[in-house]
């Protein structure tokens, strides 16, 4: 299995503000030297560079657009298709 060996600062903080919001994924480490290998949610193992594709690939919002997306009302960008 191919293994991701370093991560960069960005990264990093894109991981950490994931696994905040996202409570059910978590590290799995190596028993011999405690570096995260991958992470587990329910069944399922993803490997850093798959969680980073995965990640990635999460849309974007600002706090006030998320807030408007879950209270249904039509977000700027909406209201101009309109």
């Amino acid at each position: 299995m191919k293994t991701q060996a370093t991560m960069q600062a960005g990264q990093l903080e894109e991981f950490a503000s994931f696994l905040e919001t996202h409570p059910g994924f978590y590290p799995e480490l190596k028993q011999e030297t405690a570096a995260v290998c991958g992470f587990r949610v329910g069944g399922c193992f993803l490997t850093i560079g798959e969680m980073d594709k995965f990640i990635s690939s999460q849309p974007r919002f600002d706090k006030r657009e998320a807030a408007l997306l879950l209270t249904g009302r039509p977000t700027t960008e909406n209201r101009k298709m309109l």
